[in-house]
């Protein structure tokens, strides 16, 4: 009798080690910044318009032009790319990789010349903070891009503070904050582009 009850528990032990690893994956999945990314590739596939709303006049010339975002692609479940167009500039894309599990996400700024090659100044951003939530995420400037801004003569940078405040179905807002400088871009989710 003690042979089988012991038979019997091994199964009843991995049963009920399979069932919290499955709780435990499921935990992990479902952060702020997993929140926050899931709300975007919804909207892959999809185009939006935009505009400057903050007042930099270092920001005239992007002021004058229509921004458009997208088409959002979904790269992969963990990865999405998003097309800035300035005008007819199609120089910029952000990219979003959900990291560790969905424990962290990485913002990334590529940028490529007129002739399509990278431009020195290229893959910078950071990882959300702790601060993030489903909806609002703060991207600090990493080591890679403090280095990079350096190298380049752009001193200015190495404390910028990216974010994004994402309203399903309204808006989507891209900020760049540091001393002395705000750049405050809004698209609008209500009214995709054809």
């Amino acid at each position: 009798m003690t042979n089988l009850f012991s038979d019997l528990k091994k199964p009843v032990a991995l049963i009920c080690l399979a069932a919290s690893l499955s709780a435990c994956s499921a935990a992990v999945s479902d952060t702020s910044v997993s929140q926050f990314h899931s709300s975007v590739q919804a909207l892959c596939g999809q185009s939006f318009e935009g505009r400057v709303v903050s007042d930099d006049p270092q920001d005239d010339s992007w002021r004058k032009e229509v921004l458009t975002l997208g088409p959002i692609t979904c790269v992969s479940p963990e990865k999405t790319t998003m097309a800035l167009n300035v005008g007819a500039d199609k120089s910029r894309v952000w990219s979003l990789d959900l990291m560790e599990q969905g424990q962290a996400l990485e913002f990334k700024h590529a940028h490529s010349l007129k002739d399509g090659s990278p431009d020195p100044v290229t893959n910078y951003g950071g990882m959300a903070s702790d601060q993030s939530t489903a909806k609002h995420v703060i991207f600090p400037v990493d080591q890679f891009s403090i280095d990079t801004f350096r190298a380049n003569g752009l001193d200015a940078s190495v404390t910028n503070v990216w974010s994004f405040t994402l309203e399903p179905e309204k808006t989507l807002t891209y900020a760049l904050r540091r001393e002395g400088r705000e750049f405050i871009a809004v698209f609008d989710l209500a009214v995709p582009l054809k």
